[in-house]
């Protein structure tokens, strides 16, 4: 009786142990350009990310890009689209693709961040980007980022500045440098 009794407790312990705790996380893209809400996967016809580091002398650059062409084909500068890069150019040695905190186009503490339209004398009149999280909460967190960015910068394809505000909430970090074009900040 005390064996059966001892099966049957461990039987019981290992069916708790195997439920399934898997946290799911729900990817969230929302960018709103001049107060008018777009759907980012309709729009534009590339949406890709990349995240990388490069490491100089001790000193370590992180990279992210979240890069939005408009017409489909190969992800190229020359191309009309939007850009939200973000540079660490002092970054945290560890093994985060990112590090958390406040980017802007001053580049305080080294963290430089830009909103952008690229093409013929484009500018960022301001923006600030605040990077909650690159996978330093663990778990289904990790290669995932979220962050929030608003800012103004001048569209040189209609020749006016425009506003953003955008939101990402678990969007996977892309590993492939040709994801995008912008690859060569790091260097």
């Amino acid at each position: 009786m005390k064996n059966l009794l001892f099966i049957i407790g461990f039987a019981l312990l290992l069916l708790g142990c195997s439920k399934d705790d898997t946290e799911v996380l729900i990817p969230v893209f929302e960018i709103t350009l001049d107060g008018e809400v777009e759907d980012p996967y309709e729009k534009y016809s590339v949406v890709s990310t990349f995240g990388g580091r490069s490491e100089e002398n001790g000193t370590i650059k992180k990279l992210f890009i979240l890069y939005l062409q408009i017409d489909d084909g190969v992800a190229r500068l020359d191309r009309q689209h939007f850009a939200l890069y973000l540079l660490d150019t002092d970054a945290n040695d560890d093994e985060f693709l990112l590090d958390k905190g406040v980017y802007t186009w001053q580049n305080p503490d080294n963290k430089y961040g830009g909103v952008e339209i690229p093409g013929p004398d484009d500018y960022i009149v301001w923006n600030e980007i605040q990077v909650q999280d690159a996978g330093q909460l663990g778990g289904a967190h990790a290669g995932l980022i979220c962050l929030t960015a608003v800012g103004e910068f001048y569209n040189p394809y209609i020749q006016r500045t425009m506003t953003v505000d955008l939101k990402l909430e678990n969007i996977e970090i892309g590993l492939d440098v040709n994801a995008t074009p912008y690859g060569y900040l790091l260097d």
